[in-house]
């Protein structure tokens, strides 16, 4: 009767607990409403940046020798990066939620945080010296078909100091996001990417290194901007054993994952460098920019609203608690996902027009990365899906699931492409990521069903329903806008976006309904 009186306790709880994330007066879903409209606005702005550096680039150098040689320096770094510091948030936000949380003066999580950091630190300078004295080797040997291997060489030199520089930015975003805190890494971002394109900007057509230098110049204001508001409450670095062997303990699955999962991009450049074409290499790094800055606009950014919230959900009201926020998460996504994965294939080919077609980026360029992005459009769904899914596991404290499923996903993709690439070309490449990232997701969606209840889907249906339909018509009126003289992605874009949520609301979706009510409660106050 104990027992049962306790379980009886314990759903009672979690259904309190998962009511207060579905009202949107000052309670965790307001906040989590608010969070995302924030980060969601400012991953638009550095969206908008990133693509004027982007179309900047890609005017002046096109898909020539020079955007080669920097795309497959940059993939070196960006992997040795995501190993070391890519997943520090998905460790270190859970436990310093809960230290922040049990101790009002935060000194143990300050601490803590402080630790994590000093190792990171450490890590970056060792991998960045690593970096810059071996540049020719490694792209020698990952690039033998490169038409300018001095020029990659220089570049890969200039951004050995990313390491170092993007571990420091994965750790400040990890505190700060701890602490419920998602303006200043959203403000450092910004600012980062803007002091990039005014550099890129004022420089003008010199040499390709100039964007090397570029990356770095946004990343120190980065870590800047996020390092000034918690600079005075770092702590002495101290962890205690118990803590130290639980962050390895959860930590050593993703290090050894990582190392293989965040692999891919190098093997896709691996892959285009292999078919001996120049702008190969830059082709499918165009695509990868595009499709990686649709995941951080859209499903990136409540993601990382989200996974605080659900290491608070679990904490507090167990698996029902946690799967009724999981579930009211998912249906958000999907109202973010079904729409630009079927508004972007649809129009992926005027939408690299209008970003990118100038000067040494010509129509041809335009033809290819858009059919790639086409061909991607599985790595959008599946990736949106596989974060938050991922996410999920991370707060339960499971690493390896993820990480297993991660790895046998991306084998067979690397299969699939390298069966393909001599018969399919470029295109095998696209095709790849796809199959790796629907795969996982697929697979990930079952096991946590199964982990936590049929509870983590409630809703989803409808939401798919309702998206699907308000998403073709949008598509139609898109497609109006570009048949006309001045139809430009920059105005078919928010006029479909108008088009799709008018339609949400005419067939009462409740998720859609609900964060118009968010939005105009806050606005209200």
């Amino acid at each position: 009767m104990a027992d049962s009186s306790g379980k009886m306790q314990d759903v009672d709880q979690a259904s309190r607990t998962a009511e207060k994330t579905q009202r949107p007066d000052g309670t965790e879903g307001g906040r989590t409403a608010v969070n995302l409209a924030v980060v969601s606005l400012a991953s638009l702005l550095q969206l908008i940046i990133q693509f004027a550096i982007t179309g900047v680039t890609a005017s002046l150098y096109g898909s020539k020798a020079p955007a080669d040689a920097l795309y497959a320096a940059l993939a070196l770094p960006t992997f040795v990066t995501a190993v070391l510091s890519g997943s520090l948030s998905y460790i270190l936000i859970p436990d310093l939620v809960a230290k922040f949380e049990a101790d009002a003066d935060g000194k143990a999580a300050w601490g803590l945080a402080s630790f994590v950091g000093l190792v990171v630190s450490i890590a970056g300078i060792v991998a960045g010296i690593f970096l810059f004295g071996l540049a020719g080797p490694l792209v020698d040997y990952c690039y033998p078909n490169l038409k300018s291997p001095k020029t990659a060489y220089t570049c890969l030199e200039i951004l050995s100091v990313q390491v170092f520089l993007t571990g420091l930015v994965s750790w400040t975003t990890a505190v700060h996001h701890s602490r419920q805190g998602f303006m200043w890494p959203a403000l450092g971002g910004i600012l980062g990417v803007t002091c990039s394109l005014l550099l890129v900007v004022f420089a003008g057509q010199r040499s390709v290194s100039v964007i090397a230098w570029a990356i770095n110049l946004g990343s120190v204001v980065s870590v800047v901007v996020q390092l000034l508001p918690i600079a005075g409450k770092i702590a002495w670095p101290v962890a205690d054993i118990a803590n130290i062997a639980k962050l390895c303990r959860v930590f050593w699955p993703l290090i050894l994952g990582t190392f293989y999962l965040r692999i891919e991009p190098v093997v896709d450049k691996l892959l285009a460098d292999r078919l001996g074409d120049e702008g190969a290499v830059a082709h499918v790094n165009y695509s990868q920019r595009i499709m990686m800055a649709l995941l951080t606009v859209g499903t990136s950014s409540l993601s990382l609203v989200v996974f605080p919230q659900l290491a608070k959900q679990f904490a507090a009201g167990g698996k029902i608690g946690f799967a009724k926020h999981f579930a009211l998460a998912l249906q958000r996504m999907w109202l973010i996902i079904v729409p630009i994965a079927i508004g972007v294939s649809c129009f992926a080919l005027p939408i690299v027009r209008d970003l990118l077609e100038r000067k040494q980026f010509t129509s041809e360029d335009t033809y290819v990365v858009g059919w790639l992005i086409v061909l991607s459009m599985g790595m959008f769904v599946g990736a949106s899906l596989g974060e938050l899914l991922a996410r999920a596991f991370y707060v339960m404290e499971d690493t390896l699931t993820p990480t297993l499923v991660g790895a046998i996903a991306l084998t067979i993709g690397f299969a699939f492409r390298f069966a393909l690439i001599d018969s399919w070309g470029i295109w095998a490449i696209a095709a790849g990521v796809s199959v790796y990232f629907l795969l996982s997701a697929a697979v990930m969606l079952w096991m946590l069903r199964r982990k936590v209840g049929t509870g983590v889907l409630e809703g989803s249906f409808r939401q798919v329903r309702d998206a699907v339909i308000a998403s073709l018509v949008a598509c139609g009126v898109c497609a109006g806008v570009y048949a006309t003289k001045i139809g430009t992605t920059w105005l078919a874009g928010p006029i479909g976006g108008i088009a799709y949520w008018v339609v949400l609301m005419l067939l009462k979706n409740e998720a859609a309904l609900q964060i118009r009510h968010e939005i105009a409660s806050r606005l209200r106050r």
